[in-house]
């Protein structure tokens, strides 16, 4: 491999790797899962997107202005036909990430009846919030994002439905 190319190559790794807050640890589990997506929009990625929402249509324009100082989404999403198929220890080595002080859990909801658990954690840089990390998990679903740049907590229901982030609902 030519010398530029192999630096070109790592910038760009060095990029992506740099712009994800925390690693999520869990290809293992492809090979486990009976459907999975995983998501990895840069700023250029996201920016294309947005061109493709309409500006007119109310909702689609919050989300394109909310996406300006979004740098990347990155989400992990796995199905599994029966329980167990994952283990927590799977969950507790993103969550030992998410530590104290750059992040904080500003919501965590245990659904016993259903099983369902959902974190959010913020990850916070002189007052802005420059991160949000989104665990949901069930006996046979696990998802993991990553949101990174400058998030406004406030119209982040927003970009439910769009870029693979779950639909969240306002009350």
């Amino acid at each position: 491999m030519r010398p530029i190319l192999t630096l070109a190559l790592g910038a760009a790794l060095a990029a992506t790797l740099w712009a994800q807050q925390f690693k999520f640890n869990l290809d293992h589990l492809v090979s486990k899962a009976s459907d999975s997506f995983d998501v990895s929009l840069n700023t250029s990625m996201l920016q294309f997107a947005g061109k493709f929402l309409d500006g007119k249509d109310p909702d689609e324009a919050r989300v394109k202005k909310l996406i300006v100082g979004i740098q990347g989404i990155y989400i992990q999403s796995f199905e599994f036909k029966k329980d167990g198929a994952y283990a927590p220890a799977d969950l507790e080595k993103v969550r030992n990430q998410l530590k104290a002080p750059d992040w904080s859990r500003i919501v965590g909801i245990k659904s016993g009846g259903e099983s369902e658990n959902i974190e959010v954690w913020v990850r916070n840089e002189k007052g802005k919030v420059t991160g949000v990390a989104i665990l949901a998990s069930e006996p046979r679903q696990l998802t993991v994002a990553n949101l990174v740049g400058n998030v406004d907590l406030e119209s982040l229901s927003d970009l439910g439905g769009h870029f693979g982030l779950p639909k969240m609902k306002k009350k």
